[in-house]
């Protein structure tokens, strides 16, 4: 018995030598004869990021991260949203490729970061002008904002912009508001058409009349574009004149023109209205009172006094001279331009000299008689040619053939011609026959306390005038 259990714990302790054995093969703290442990495989990582508004895919998918225990290749590919672009990869960070479609090598952990942008375009808004102008200044509103036009801005794509036109003073904007949509660069043209033009009124003397306005100062109209201004004075007598203190009148000669800078010797103007101007007003000053004088008219019986009138409230341009009898029959006048009347004793036939010291290269004036002043006036006479001395012989048959306004006109002038001697004698181009016609008919206005056998002298520069009567008419 005692044998058998001392075989049963032989055993149990063999089995545990043996265990011990085993543990201490396997056992990390056992020498170098012990087996190494086994090593796991290195992990190679990838993520995909995204900057901006749109999406990436790797290898088809929308899969962000990858992982390998080898290097593995990625086809990228990148997909805006609307109204964004794509910019470029980003690898670790670096720019790696522009292209959309890509393929990256991982060969280690690596970010990828897919970059989009919303891209900014160039926005001009330009006026455009009808007709051209230099000096319009246009604006626009801009999504509510006023900008001074031409506009040069950005804006990034997809923006939506409210361009309101706003047009300058005396224009219009033909385009309506625009809303436009912005998918690329965009040039837009604002269009303006002139409707009203702007006529300044400069030194402002003599009233006017502007197309029915009466303007009295310097001051700006503003009339309808493309029509004509009708420009005429107001309240002035016949020669454009007006009182401007007690001794002297201002008389309207012509108006300045800016643009084209040209003066104008009229006081009557219809300007087209095509473009912005300024009217200065061109005068001249001439006395306010013109009083009658006299002159002294030789006849067989000797010298006989008679009137001179000025005919200053009878000129078409201001009277502007002066005159006085010199003595010995002859009567003294100077200026730019004057008119004036001589009372002759009754005649039958009368001589009259005229001689003037300037003398101009054209005609200065009118040697005329008075044929008629009851319910018109009339008178025919020489045209005073610039040579220094004229004698004019008249028959009174002339005054009694005239002064019947029945006759047709060209008889008048056929029996002036036939009957009277009226050639003017010019240095430089010889002698030539003129009629000088003041009556014009019906319409003709009386000339206050002036009678038929009067003469009318008119002219400019300086003259001297003398009358004789040949032979009296009883």
């Amino acid at each position: 018995m005692r044998t058998k259990y001392l075989v049963a714990a032989v055993a149990v302790l063999l089995a545990a030598v043996l265990a011990w054995l085993l543990l201490a093969r396997t056992s990390p703290l056992t020498g170098a004869g012990s087996a190494p442990p086994a090593e796991k495989p290195a992990q190679v990582i990838a993520s995909i990021e995204v900057e901006g508004r749109g999406g990436a895919l790797a290898n088809g998918t929308s899969k962000a991260l990858w992982n390998s225990t080898k290097p593995f290749t990625l086809r990228l590919e990148a997909k805006p949203e609307a109204c964004w672009a794509f910019k470029g990869w980003l690898v670790n960070g670096t720019p790696y490729s522009a292209e959309a479609n890509a393929t990256l090598l991982v060969k280690g952990n690596t970010t990828i970061k897919a970059v989009f942008e919303r891209p900014v375009y160039a926005v001009s808004l330009v006026p455009v002008f009808h007709p051209a102008s230099l000096g319009a200044n246009a604006s626009a509103r801009v999504n509510g904002t006023l900008l001074k036009l031409p506009v040069n801005a950005s804006a990034p794509a997809c923006s939506l912009l409210e361009v309101e036109p706003v047009a300058p003073e005396g224009w219009v904007a033909l385009n309506g508001t625009l809303r436009l949509t912005v998918n690329g660069s965009l040039s837009v043209k604002l269009l303006f058409a002139k409707t009203v033009a702007r006529v300044e009124l400069r030194n402002v003397l003599v009233p006017v009349a502007v197309n029915g306005t009466i303007v009295a100062n310097d001051t700006l109209l503003k009339l309808p574009y493309n029509t004509t201004a009708r420009v005429e004075p107001y309240g002035a007598d016949q020669a454009g004149c007006v009182v401007y203190n007690g001794t002297h009148k201002v008389c309207l000669v012509g108006w300045r023109i800016e643009p084209p800078g040209l003066e104008l010797a009229f006081r009557y103007l219809n300007w087209p209205l095509n473009a912005d101007i300024r009217m200065t007003q061109l005068v001249t000053f001439a006395k306010a009172e013109y009083p009658a004088t006299y002159t002294e008219v030789l006849t067989p019986g000797g010298w006989v006094k008679t009137r001179v009138v000025p005919g200053a409230k009878w000129m078409v341009v201001p009277f502007q001279a002066e005159y006085k009898y010199a003595g010995n029959g002859w009567f003294w006048i100077s200026g730019p331009e004057w008119k004036i009347f001589i009372e002759v004793p009754p005649w039958k036939r009368l001589r009259a000299y005229v001689n003037y010291t300037t003398l101009p290269d054209a005609p200065v004036g009118c040697f005329e008689v008075v044929v008629r002043n009851d319910v018109v006036y009339y008178s025919l006479g020489y045209v005073i040619g610039p040579v220094s001395y004229h004698t004019f012989t008249i028959n009174w048959t002339f005054v009694e053939v005239f002064s019947d306004t029945s006759i047709d006109a060209f008889e008048m002038k056929e029996f002036w011609y036939r009957e009277f001697d009226n050639r003017v004698c010019y240095p430089k181009t010889g002698c030539w026959k003129g009629v000088s016609r003041t009556g014009v008919g019906p319409t003709t206005k009386v000339k206050e306390g002036i009678q038929a056998g009067w003469l009318s002298v008119k002219g400019s520069g300086e003259a001297w005038i003398k009358v004789e009567v040949l032979e009296p008419r009883g």
